[in-house]
C-alpha cells in the first residue's frame, strides 16, 4: 500500500492504464509492464496509485466497443486525470509513461502517443506465406481524387522529436481527461466507434478516434523518441537476410 496522499479530484496527476487482451499477453509486454511499475514505484507513482490497470478482455470482433468501455469506465468511476492505452503485444521502456507525460500538455498537446510501428503485408512469398513490413503508425491527413479525407501514412520522420500527426494508433497512447470530455460532449459514447472514408470503407478504430478529435481541433502527437517493439508473427527467408561484416562482430563462427 502507497502512503501517499489521496490526489484531488481535477487535475491530479494520475494515470490510469488500461489494456484489452485475448487471455494471453506477449513476454515482452508482461516483461515491459513489470519494469514500468517497479519504475513508477520509485519514480512519482502516478500508476501505482490509481487502485490498478483497467485489463477488459477482448475478443477480435469487440475492439471497438471495449475502447469505449475503458473511456467510460476511467471517466464515470475514477478521477484520474490521464489514460494510457497499451496493448498486450508491445514491448516498452520503463520510463515510457514519463516521458509521454513530460511531452504532453492537457491544452497544446492532449494526446501523445509513442513511436509505433504496424504489420503489413505486402504480397504473397510464393510459399504459402507472405511478405511483411513495418509500417509506423504516423498519419498525415490525406484526399483522394474525389477530395473525400482520409489517413496517409508519413513515412519520414525526425527522431527523438515530439510531431503533430493528424492521427496515429492506440497501442500506445496517452490521452487527457479534458480531451476525452469534449469528444463524449459531441460524439456521445462512441470515441472508438468506426467511421467510413467518402467510399465507404471502414476507418480503423483508432484513426477514428483521432478524426472526432480533430473535428474538435483537439491535436494529436507522436514522441517518436519513445520507442517500442510490436511482437507479430511473420515468415523469414533469405529476402530477409544480410549477412553480418566482419567489423560489427560477425563472420566465421559467430
Amino acid at each position: 500500500m502507497s502512503d501517499r496522499t489521496a490526489p484531488a479530484a481535477a487535475g491530479n496527476g494520475r494515470v490510469q492504464v488500461a489494456y484489452l487482451h485475448p487471455h494471453t499477453v506477449s513476454h515482452s509486454w508482461h516483461e515491459s509492464m513489470m519494469r514500468l511499475v517497479m519504475y513508477d514505484q520509485l519514480a512519482e507513482g502516478r500508476i501505482i496509485d490509481t487502485g490498478g490497470p483497467f485489463m477488459i478482455s477482448c475478443g477480435s470482433g469487440s475492439l471497438v466497443e471495449s475502447r469505449n468501455l475503458v473511456m467510460t469506465r476511467w471517466l464515470d468511476e475514477t478521477p484520474h486525470e490521464w489514460l494510457w492505452f497499451v496493448d498486450t503485444d508491445m514491448g516498452f521502456e520503463p520510463d515510457t509513461v514519463e516521458r509521454l507525460l513530460h511531452a504532453a500538455d492537457p491544452t497544446e498537446r492532449p494526446v501523445v502517443g509513442a513511436l509505433c510501428f504496424a504489420a503489413r503485408e505486402t504480397h504473397f512469398d510464393g510459399m504459402g506465406g507472405r511478405r511483411i513490413m513495418p509500417v509506423p503508425t504516423i498519419y498525415n491527413p490525406a484526399h483522394d481524387t474525389q477530395g473525400n479525407v482520409g489517413f496517409a501514412t508519413r513515412w519520414e520522420y525526425p527522431d527523438n522529436t515530439v510531431i503533430q500527426v493528424a492521427g496515429t494508433g492506440a497501442a500506445c497512447l496517452l490521452i487527457h481527461r479534458q480531451a476525452a470530455e469534449k469528444v463524449r460532449a459531441e460524439h456521445g459514447d462512441s470515441w472508438f466507434d468506426r467511421v467510413r472514408y467518402g467510399d465507404g470503407r471502414l476507418v480503423s478504430e483508432d484513426l477514428s478516434f483521432c478524426w472526432r478529435l480533430s473535428t474538435l481541433q483537439l491535436p494529436v502527437f507522436v514522441h517518436t523518441g519513445v520507442k517500442t517493439t510490436h511482437h507479430k508473427q511473420m515468415w523469414l527467408s533469405e529476402a530477409d537476410y544480410t549477412p553480418p561484416t566482419r567489423s560489427a562482430g560477425g563472420g566465421d563462427g559467430q
